[in-house]
């Protein structure tokens, strides 16, 4: 019987787990901190988690399965996995849908100015009024390029052709099995010339060592004065810098952010997401890393990844292998 590896204190998640794997698997629960992983699984063959150290893989020799609950596998050591011949990581996008549609609603809480309206009207200041100092951007007729048209990208474009504008897919290939759902697709090294037509600019990649840095000063100042960008992906895919200076110049209109570069030590610390002060900024809508989280999508991931650890532990090929290599 394989051991399961499962560093959360969750009872919902072992719970689900558990019923799932009964009888298939023996399940080993710890914390997510290395030295409680190592105590408690060096011998597990299966580890269900998005962050895996180096030093846990390496000193894990039974390890064959890395699953993570989410899209992202930046948090797991590549270069380790990479030593192995026999080791897989595979991932989790339940949430592609909810993700899209958190995407879809920082574009228009930017472009509608429905922070800043919310919270001077709270005031009883109705400056942002008709006629105000900031007039609504309008959706429709307008480019939006959408770099990252994978699972998560094509749910973007799904819902955003109701919307009647222009729809622009860059991958790597300059193909996409979604190609379908967009008006042009092209690769990534083509991108300055389309960015320099966008009026949305929305981020849905996973963050890889070619990825890492992607929008700086270069690319943003491609972008229109009158442009929005959005980023529900990772982070640093974005330089920080080069973003909050082209804000608060005015360099581009404005900006979307459920991703950042700086978080609290634990779950609902306190901390500024940035060293830079885009909180001070009314052009940005801040949101805390939460466009995955709805009222369905934990347990619905937690059962994709259970059911994906049973098809391998019966000798079935799992879904969704993630080429560490390309880093998705």
């Amino acid at each position: 019987m394989m051991k399961v590896l499962v560093p959360y204190d969750d009872e919902d998640l072992l719970s689900i787990m558990q019923n799932t794997l009964e009888g298939h698997a023996e399940i080993i629960q710890s914390s997510r901190d290395i030295e409680s992983m190592l105590d408690a699984g060096s011998e597990v063959e299966i580890v269900t988690s998005g962050r895996v150290p180096g030093k846990f893989i390496r000193n894990a020799p039974n390890l064959r399965l890395i699953h993570s609950f989410g899209a992202g596998v930046n948090n797991i050591d590549a270069n380790a996995v990479m030593e192995r011949d026999n080791l897989l990581v595979c991932n989790c996008h339940v949430n592609a849908a909810e993700v899209a549609e958190y995407a879809i609603m920082l574009l228009l809480a930017v472009a509608k100015n429905i922070i800043i309206n919310d919270r001077t009207l709270r005031r009883g200041d109705w400056t942002y009024g008709w006629g105000g100092p900031r007039p609504n951007i309008e959706i429709r007729d307008k480019t939006c390029i959408i770099i990252g048209l994978g699972n998560i990208g094509s749910e973007i474009a799904k819902r955003l052709r109701c919307f009647s504008l222009k729809l622009v897919g860059v991958t790597n290939s300059g193909g996409s099995p979604y190609e379908s759902l967009v008006d042009e697709i092209i690769k990534i090294d083509d991108i300055f010339q389309y960015v320099e037509k966008a009026d949305f600019v929305i981020l849905s990649l996973p963050l890889t060592k070619d990825t890492r840095g992607l929008v700086n000063d270069e690319f943003l100042s491609h972008m229109k004065d009158s442009s929005i960008l959005i980023n529900i992906s990772r982070g640093d895919i974005v330089d920080e810098s080069a973003l909050y200076k082209a804000l608060d110049a005015g360099r581009i209109l404005g900006a979307g952010i459920d991703v950042w570069w700086e978080y609290p030590s634990k779950r609902g610390g306190t901390a500024y997401p940035s060293n830079r002060p885009f909180h001070e900024l009314d052009c940005v809508v801040l949101s805390p890393h939460r466009a995955a989280y709805s009222e369905n999508i934990q347990e619905d991931q937690i059962q994709f990844v259970a059911e994906n650890v049973l098809r391998f532990i019966k000798g079935e090929t799992p879904l969704n292998i993630v080429d560490m290599e390309k880093g998705y």
